[in-house]
């Protein structure tokens, strides 16, 4: 079995590097490695190595969610890939749900034994004509995608993760823009229901539970069952939003009314607004408006991941 480690350095402020090169020291097995330069960088070294294989492959990613998610959109529906994942990034949602390497002798055994493996769905998410990405984690519209922009353009994270307060980032970041962001209103379609909600906070669409280094956004998701869940927040005061904020890392949120949860195949989410942000996996991808159709659906089997048990 031919192995390959794409290996973000930068990511975590720099926990890719250290991670890195203490499993570098005890490694014994043949490997390649390939370090990422650039964003997207990860996507292309995966797709191309890929392309390459009529035979498995595993592919370890060490990163962060990003790195993740950039590795599986170069692999999905191939055969022959199988992804082990080394956690290095700071919120480490992939790790929560999907299971990882923990050290270089885990990956030893893997490779010198029975190479289980198990088929995952992926979330895809179209905005209107124009770009399609896949999710691995989660996507959304509205306020999360905001936090993530805030997060992405500030060095707060930077700092946090100098400290090793890297998770917490999130957190910090829904505080500061809880009084800048602007409510939508958004309607969502599934086949012949539909569904509208006002004073919209976000529509976070799930492939599995965690989100935000942590919270678990969607109890109910699953990467394996062919459905994507949706999460939507609505109607509800910035002063209560914070009660709900803390109670989602004690699965405590599904009480709330101003919460709604729904479950399909395929969704078709309408925003009323001029402009709100999006994002997939913790990547910010840009803003929809009312004349963009957002087309949400699932890949099932889409790509290959370690056994939980290996």
């Amino acid at each position: 079995m031919q192995v390959l480690f794409i290996v973000n350095e930068a990511a975590g402020n720099g926990k890719g590097k250290k991670v890195w090169l203490q499993l570098q020291q005890q490694l014994t097995i043949t490997y390649q490695v390939a370090f990422t330069e650039y964003e997207g960088h990860g996507q292309e070294i995966a797709k191309q190595w890929a392309q390459q294989q009529q035979d498995n492959m595993l592919l370890v990613v060490v990163g962060g969610d990003g790195t993740i998610h950039e590795v599986v959109s170069g692999i999905v529906h191939n055969e022959f890939v199988i992804i082990g994942v080394v956690r290095a990034g700071s919120g480490n949602d992939f790790a929560r749900f999907f299971p990882t390497f923990q050290h270089a002798r885990q990956i030893e055994d893997y490779v010198r034994t029975t190479m289980a493996n198990v088929k995952m769905d992926a979330g895809i998410i179209q905005l209107g004509d124009m770009r399609k990405e896949i999710f691995v984690n989660n996507a959304g519209v509205g306020f999360d995608a905001f936090v993530t922009n805030l997060i992405n353009t500030s060095r707060l994270k930077f700092y946090l993760n100098k400290i090793g307060l890297g998770k917490l980032s999130y957190a910090i970041a829904v505080i500061r823009g809880l009084f800048r962001f602007k409510l939508f209103d958004v309607t969502i379609r599934s086949g012949e229901q539909e569904w509208k909600f006002q004073q919209t906070w976000f529509v976070a669409m799930s492939n599995q539970p965690y989100f935000g280094g942590g919270m678990k956004i969607s109890p109910a998701a699953k990467a394996d069952d062919g459905q994507v869940d949706i999460t939507i927040l609505h109607g509800i005061s910035r002063i209560k939003l914070l009660l709900v904020f803390v109670t989602v890392f004690f699965e405590k949120h599904t009480k709330f009314k101003e919460i709604t949860f729904l479950q399909g195949q395929h969704f078709d989410i309408i925003v009323g607004a001029h402009q709100v942000d999006c994002h997939t996996d913790g990547n910010y991808i840009g803003v929809v408006n009312q004349e963009t159709n957002i087309h949400c659906t699932v890949q099932q089997n889409a790509w290959r991941v370690i056994a939980r048990d290996s």
